[in-house]
């Protein structure tokens, strides 16, 4: 079972060598649905919005022997409840990381060009030239604090320094 819609092509491909039971609808399943729904499943292909605590994991099927949570971490999902039942917890530990740095840059980008105005203006086809206008700021040279050095703060470090960005954490 897997609770989330996924893109197409991903979904094609489960389906293609797995009998599976989409949520065609893209909705949070209730726990009671969540529970009725995977009844005849192997397994239930999780996303982070599911929570799937000690209550759930203690009324599902005995034919449920693996929870795989699309997400980084698995906060909704209780293990110690899953291991008492013999049923596996994955997760997708850093598939995120690179998606969330390069958003992270697009943000910073944006903010320091001033995008959305200079995209607003452009839409608008109303703009005037000066040599100030929408100067915003240089990123090389600039500082940029992180919070956290993990795994994602060090990616969006190494991308800052490739703008010359001197880095503080």
């Amino acid at each position: 079972m897997i609770t989330r819609k996924l893109i197409k092509s991903s979904e094609e491909y489960a389906s293609s060598i797995f009998d599976i039971k989409l949520n065609e609808e893209d909705k949070l399943l209730t726990k009671d649905e969540l529970i009725d729904k995977s009844s005849d499943c192997d397994g239930i292909l999780s996303s982070l919005t599911e929570k799937l605590d000690a209550d759930v994991i203690s009324k599902l099927s005995d034919k449920v022997k693996i929870i795989s949570n699309f997400a980084v971490g698995f906060g909704n999902i209780d293990p110690d409840a899953a291991k008492k039942r013999n049923i596996i917890v994955t997760n997708t530990p850093d598939v995120l990381t690179d998606a969330t740095a390069e958003i992270a840059m697009l943000v910073l980008l944006g903010a320091a060009r001033r995008a959305k105005e200079g995209i607003e203006w452009v839409n608008k086809k109303n703009w005037k030239w000066s040599s100030t206008f929408l100067m915003g700021k240089q990123l090389t040279g600039s500082r940029l604090g992180i919070l956290g050095m993990g795994r994602i703060g060090r990616a969006v470090a190494d991308r800052a320094r490739s703008f010359g960005m001197k880095i503080h954490y």
